[in-house]
Parts: structure tokens; sequence; C-alpha cells
């Protein structure tokens, strides 16, 4: 977006339609793999080991036992059940990314393959820095032992970030500066170093920007033929954010949520004249169970990100499988 502003003076908030990402992306020689967020209904064993051994899969809760009833838990009270894992292996929650034919497989109800997962510890690595406690305002330091210690994560070797983006080029904006398809933006971002600051600590960073026009990518994912009372499994590619815990989507009977704890995200835009807004959101990887009450509702979210009428634009990206 601040490329684009610096380079022909336009609103970004209007031009930039949708937003898809970002994910992560390896590659190595002849491989080149997409990573997406684990869907957080996929455990692994009880070992606490680096190295996944094996991954389980939840499901909702379809038995009547006198031991376990979803509705004596502390569940929200929009949520009808909870998802369990059936099987005497001790199983529990974890952070990671699943590859595309490892996610296609959990949509479509096949045994996801462990060399699918990757783990945090398998795609970062740390770095401790040091800093100085400083007046931002004026850059000079603020008190004599304002030394402190602190820890970033870096990508490792073959690692990188991927994302898609549309641009809405019937804008007036985008008119005035003749900016008409995809190869004039293109051209923008080609022009000069290819170089952005990027994040908070203003990392200095590489890419290359092309033109997808088949978007490959999404349609190694199948769309599920749905009806009227199909109970789906929806996955959060980005961050979810409704107005309550619980999301409301349009065409879908909520019946149960596998989550993690609730992201906080800020937005702060001149343009759309909210400063420091602050919401709770969904994590990506949220996983929502459902009943179809209206297929032609939930066809339409299949890969379609908010567009920032919520104000935060590439948000509740989601997909699903038939359960």
């Amino acid at each position: 977006c601040s490329k684009i502003y610096h380079e022909r003076k336009i609103n970004p908030s209007r031009v930039l339609k949708r937003i898809y990402g970002p994910f992560l992306h390896f590659s190595s020689g002849k491989e080149k793999l997409t990573f997406l967020p684990k869907p957080f209904d996929i455990y692994r064993g009880r070992k606490k080991e680096e190295k996944i051994q094996e991954v389980y899969l939840l499901r909702p809760f379809e038995r009547n036992t006198r031991v376990f009833k979803p509705e004596n838990t502390n569940k929200p009270e929009e949520i009808d059940n909870l998802a369990v894992y059936y099987g005497s292996e001790e199983v529990e929650p974890f952070k990671g990314f699943v590859s595309q034919g490892g996610l296609r497989d959990w949509l479509e109800g096949r045994k996801i393959n462990k060399d699918d997962i990757k783990t945090p510890q398998e795609i970062f690595k740390e770095e401790k820095r040091a800093g100085i406690r400083q007046d931002v305002s004026v850059h000079t330091v603020v008190q004599e032992d304002g030394l402190y210690r602190i820890d970033f994560i870096r990508l490792k070797e073959n690692w990188s970030l991927v994302f898609w983006a549309d641009f809405n080029y019937e804008d007036k904006d985008m008119e005035r500066v003749n900016l008409k398809n995809d190869e004039d933006v293109v051209e923008i971002f080609d022009s000069g170093m290819k170089v952005l600051k990027l994040g908070g600590e203003m990392k200095t960073v590489c890419y290359k920007v092309e033109i997808d026009e088949k978007l490959q990518f999404f349609k190694l994912f199948k769309q599920p033929k749905l009806k009227k009372g199909d109970v789906v499994k929806i996955l959060f590619l980005t961050p979810g954010i409704y107005g309550k815990f619980v999301p409301q989507i349009s065409g879908i009977k909520i019946i149960g949520m596998v989550s993690d704890d609730y992201l906080n995200v800020g937005l702060h835009s001149y343009y759309l004249g909210r400063y420091k807004l602050m919401k709770k959101a969904l994590p990506p990887g949220t996983v929502v169970y459902g009943e179809i009450e209206s297929e032609k509702e939930v066809g339409d979210l299949w890969f379609s990100s908010s567009n920032g009428l919520n104000g935060f634009i590439g948000s509740n990206l989601i997909i699903y499988g038939k359960m």
C-alpha cells in the first residue's frame, strides 16, 4: 500500500479490493510448496517432541454418556457441541502449518501424512537482539540503564511469505493516475530497488511480484457440492473478526468450534477514519463445525476474504470441507 501511495499518491484503501494471505512458501530446487495455518482439530501424540511422529484428528462428540455431556461444560451458549478425539492414544494440541496437499487431505476426509505438517521450529529460527529505550519523538536515550534483550524470529533458508492481491481498476483514483490493469501495477513494483520495510521493527525485506491470472494455487482445492442439512468443517486461513466470540457465518448454523486463544488485532487508518482500533479475533487455524442452512450463501464464502467492510481487509478468509 505504501509503495503505491508514494509512487502515485492514491488512496490504497480504496483501490485494494482483496488480499489472500499471507501464507508460508517453501522453495528448494524443484520442490515448491505453500503452507497454510494448521487446523486446530489436528493433534499430535503427547510426547512434547519437536518432530511430529503421528497426527490425530478430533471430531464432534457423537455419543450420549453419563460421564461426559457437552451441555455440562463451560462452552459458549451458542455452541451445541464440542470436538473430541476417539482413540486410546494420549494427544495434545500444538502449533504448526500444513502443506497444500495435507490441507486437501483434511478437507476431503483422508488421513493426513505427518510429513505434511511443519512446526514453527522447522520454519523459524530465533534471533536475540539488544535494544535501548528511546524517546521516539526525538530519538534520544531515555535512561542510562535502558538496555534490554528481546527475542525475534527469522525465516529459515528456503522459506518466504506469499500473498495475493486484487486491485479495483474501476476506482477513479486508478483512472486518474493511469493504472488500468495488473501490468501497470507490476511495473510500479518492478521499478527501483525491490525492497520494503516490514513490521514494527522496520526489517528490510526483498520481494518479487508476478501476475497470477489463472490462480493455480486456489484451484488445488475442490469446492464441495453442498445441500441443506449437510455438516461442514470451516477453516479460517486468516484471522476471523466478528462481533462475538462465536462467529455468525451466513448460511450456517454453528454446531461446534475448535480454536486457540484470541488474537489482538489493531487498525490505525487515516483514510478509513479509524484510529487505534483494537479487536479480538479468532486465530488462523480455527475450525468451525456447522450445518448448512443456505447452500447459496455458503458457496459465496469459498476462498472469499473480507474486502475491508469490517475494517480489516483480508480477514475472514475461509475454506471448508464436507463431513
